[in-house]
């Protein structure tokens, strides 16, 4: 370990010790805090991890990466990622009161009901199951995708996590763990291990900020069921790839080879070479660097960095299709991944680009720097108004926002499709929410009337009488 990835992993340390003195103890209860974590996680733990000969040699990602570069990736993004976080504490996020008022969660209860909201998870798991919606067929950028499939990739994630969410608030968090073990399959049976994940912090997230966190027994119980989760997808795989996932399978049957995965696993387990196995297969999953190095080295051999107005236009890719009716058209300028890899002959396989990585080969380190301080001071001031008041539209912003949070591995333009899809479900929450409020006000306004001509009628009658 060289001083270059000494420096490097010195400035995620204080980024994650600024974070925890600014935010105070509540400071995991931040979405934003999230990002923090997982780049010392890519950037960090990974690192130190690869650096033993045994676990690195079995990187399929740094294959014609000198460790030069890796070690000049690691100090740009480890700084990079030093000033967001200075840049997000500069809008004083430790001000926002996230607790959640009685009357609030009674709104929020009243708004988000669990049955219509697993109502509208079943199609999407349906056509997930027949290898239609979510994790299906790959699209492309640039080619166009089945309106249930479209559906299915876009709302499948959000939605589970805001149904099981509003159940729990209706029904108590004594159902913590039954419901974590529902989604949890329902996830799983896609086949992605990072869903299964997302949506369990997503909801242990929104239960801290509104009603209470689960106890620690119950987190325990979160451990236990995604290393669970994991080791039976990593068998599945293991057995029959991804191909079990792209096909009419049904749910049963992904639930069946689930648990034969898991089986095998267990009983080929040996805690010598599949323990270090598992060790550098987690270690090279989570390794953020080598997209950004492989970049580094193409430049230093002559290539030039690709346009910078690519990066404003790989963010247009959260505009909707029917909105932009030319989306499609541009193909790889909204997958700025893909078009680095094919420009500086990368080979095509699944890097990580994560959120400060992916524009290394478009914008030089000072104006990268610089625009990752301009993402981390829109993170604060978005989750300062997010946290500012508890309402419905905002508690499935708030799942949104760690969803988002947890894409950190793709990068910024996946970060706003995650939001995106928060946003379009808050919008018709909120509109919901204002036409029970007409209707309310309508009937309220309507007894009024009728009770002011009912004592107008009564009057006349004591008057005739009277005469």
């Amino acid at each position: 370990m060289n001083v270059i990835l000494l420096t490097a992993l010195l400035l995620q340390v204080v980024a994650i010790v600024l974070l925890r003195h600014r935010l105070g103890h509540y400071w995991l209860r931040h979405p934003v805090t999230l990002i923090s974590l997982l780049s010392a996680i890519y950037q960090g733990i990974s690192q130190i991890l690869l650096t033993f000969q045994s676990i690195g040699a079995q990187d399929p990602y740094r294959n014609g990466v000198e460790q030069s570069f890796i070690n000049s990736a690691t100090l740009l993004i480890s700084a990079g990622m030093l000033i967001f976080t200075i840049a997000y504490l500069m809008t004083r996020p430790e001000r926002t009161d996230v607790a959640g008022k009685s009357a609030d969660i009674r709104e929020v209860v009243k708004a988000l009901d669990w049955r219509w909201l697993t109502g509208a998870c079943v199609p999407l798991a349906v056509l997930t199951y027949e290898g239609r919606g979510y994790n299906g067929s790959v699209t492309m950028a640039g080619s166009a995708s089945p309106v249930g499939s479209d559906l299915a990739s876009t709302f499948f994630i959000v939605l589970i996590v805001i149904a099981a969410y509003s159940f729990l608030l209706k029904c108590g968090i004594r159902w913590f763990i039954p419901v974590l073990i529902l989604q949890s399959l329902v996830l799983a049976a896609a086949g992605e291990q990072t869903p299964v994940i997302e949506d369990a912090i997503a909801l242990i997230l929104m239960l801290s900020l509104t009603v209470s966190p689960p106890s620690a027994k119950q987190l325990s119980g979160v451990i236990a069921l995604m290393l669970t989760t994991i080791l039976a997808i990593t068998g599945l795989r293991a057995q029959h790839d991804r191909a079990l996932f792209n096909q009419d399978s049904g749910l049963s049957t992904r639930i069946s080879a689930l648990a034969s995965g898991l089986t095998d696993f267990t009983s080929t387990f040996d805690a010598s070479s599949t323990g270090s196995a598992m060790v550098a297969q987690g270690a090279s999953r989570v390794d953020g660097v080598d997209f950004a190095a492989a970049i580094l080295q193409s430049l230093s051999s002559g290539q030039p960095r690709l346009s910078a107005t690519y990066v404003a236009e790989s963010l247009l890719i959260a505009v909707p299709s029917p909105v932009w009716s030319s989306k499609l058209d541009h193909g790889d300028a909204l997958n700025p991944s893909q078009l680095e890899i094919n420009d500086f002959g990368l080979p095509d396989i699944n890097f990580l680009p994560t959120l400060p990585g992916l524009y290394v080969g478009f914008l030089s380190a000072p104006w990268l720097l610089a625009f990752l301080a301009f993402i981390g001071l829109l993170c604060g001031w978005g989750e300062r108004w997010l946290l500012r008041r508890c309402t419905p539209a905002r508690i499935v912003l708030l799942g949104g926002a760690v969803i988002a949070a947890m894409s950190y591995e793709r990068g910024l333009p996946s970060m706003l499709l995650a939001l995106r899809s928060a946003a379009v479900i808050a919008l018709v929450v909120k509109l919901i929410e204002l036409l029970r409020a007409r209707n309310t006000h309508r009937h309220g306004s309507e007894n009024v009337d009728a009770g002011e001509d009912f004592d107008r009628e009564r009057l006349s009658s004591t008057a005739r009488l009277s005469s």
